[in-house]
């Protein structure tokens, strides 16, 4: 006499999914997100990252073939070699948000 015929169970594998939160280069948390936006550029989109707890803000036109993880590591980057101030947030104007006016020298009213 012979066996029953084992069935084969099937292994089921899931995709793991890129993260969501990343740990902050300045502060060291996990509360660093990054988000896109479309631009009017063909192949460009904009890189938005923040960081919840100290601040961190910072804006990057990258191509559009790179992933969260791709400019994470980018920002990282920026940040070891210190070289944060060059994504930062631009205004319409040009100016960088954040900064007052510049006024003319001697414009200050004396008492």
């Amino acid at each position: 006499m012979g066996r029953r015929r084992k069935r084969r169970k099937k292994i089921v594998r899931r995709r793991s999914m890129p993260p969501r939160y990343f740990q902050c280069p300045r502060c060291g948390s996990m509360t660093l997100t990054v988000d896109f936006k479309k631009t009017g550029k063909p192949g460009v989109k904009l890189a938005i990252v923040r960081c919840g707890t100290c601040g961190l803000h910072c804006e990057l036109e990258v191509p559009e073939a790179l992933e969260r993880v791709d400019v994470y590591n980018k920002i990282v980057d920026l940040v070891y070699e210190d070289r944060l101030d060059e994504c930062a947030p631009k205004s319409e104007g040009g100016e960088e948000l954040g900064e007052a006016p510049a006024e003319a020298p001697g414009s200050e009213e004396e008492e």
